[in-house]
């Protein structure tokens, strides 16, 4: 027996294209199988322009939090000079004593000792030698004594002007300046004979003034000048000290005036 069997028709189109005619189902499906570049390009350029906004956005991020670091920077540094300026004074003074005190050391280092040394030429000098003036200095550049001798040799060293009755008195005390303790070398600057001749009318005068205006006495005297070195001793000032720059005071502080050492007051007049 034979199996009849039944075909049945099934439309696949949508719903809304079942009752449409052919041509309008190619049209309205010609697009969708054909496809183009205009949907890739337009989202290359919206792509582009996100990308331009975020950069921009970081850019103007990055720009605001670097003037923001710059503010603050700022205001501290202003706050640094401020508490700078309130400290100075602290800071003159620590330098100012600072500068004291190797002021003090330096001085307490060149130190000469002046009494000794006078107190030890009182007893070389000889008795019948009259001397006219003494003066003594640390180094050249504090006084050299009136001698070209004495600027020779950058050392403490005293100078001695005046008479005595014949060169063997000058030659005797030369010898026993070289005696003097610290003494290293004595030198002979001049010693002329000077005629000196007694005033004829001197009933008048007292013995001072007589001695005065002849200390060693009529007759042929040598007038000498001697200068006696002391080159071992530490005489000169250190540069450091001398010509270091003075230190600013604090504010409110007193001034202080700095000690400077110099030549040793020159003693003139006859003496025996």
């Amino acid at each position: 027996m034979p199996i009849s069997q039944s075909v049945r028709a099934v439309n696949l189109l949508p719903p809304d294209l079942r009752g449409a005619a052919k041509a309008t189902v190619e049209r309205v499906a010609g697009p969708e199988a054909s496809g183009g570049a205009g949907p890739f390009v337009v989202l290359g350029v919206l792509a582009a322009c996100v990308a331009g906004v975020t950069g921009y956005v970081l850019t103007t991020n990055s720009v605001n939090q670097r003037q923001a670091d710059l503010a603050a920077i700022t205001a501290r540094q202003q706050a640094l000079a401020t508490q700078a300026a309130k400290l100075k004074p602290y800071a003159d003074f620590d330098a100012l004593a600072k500068a004291r005190v190797q002021t003090v050391r330096d001085l307490s280092g060149s130190r000469f000792d002046w009494d000794r040394v006078l107190n030890d030429l009182s007893r070389a000098v000889p008795g019948n030698v009259t001397l006219k003036s003494l003066s003594g200095a640390l180094s050249t550049d504090t006084g050299s004594g009136g001698s070209s001798m004495r600027g020779a040799i950058s050392a403490p060293a005293i100078t001695l002007t005046g008479c005595a009755p014949d060169q063997t008195q000058v030659a005797r005390l030369m010898a026993r300046l070289h005696d003097v303790d610290g003494v290293t070398r004595v030198s002979l600057s001049k010693s002329d004979s000077e005629q000196v001749t007694a005033a004829t009318d001197d009933s008048g005068q007292s013995q001072v003034q007589k001695r005065d205006s002849m200390p060693c006495g009529s007759g042929k005297r040598p007038a000498f000048e001697v200068v006696a070195f002391f080159e071992n001793a530490k005489a000169a000032v250190p540069a450091t000290a001398a010509n270091a720059p003075a230190a600013t005071p604090a504010a409110g502080a007193t001034p202080t005036p700095t000690a400077t050492p110099g030549a040793v007051a020159s003693t003139t007049g006859a003496a025996k």
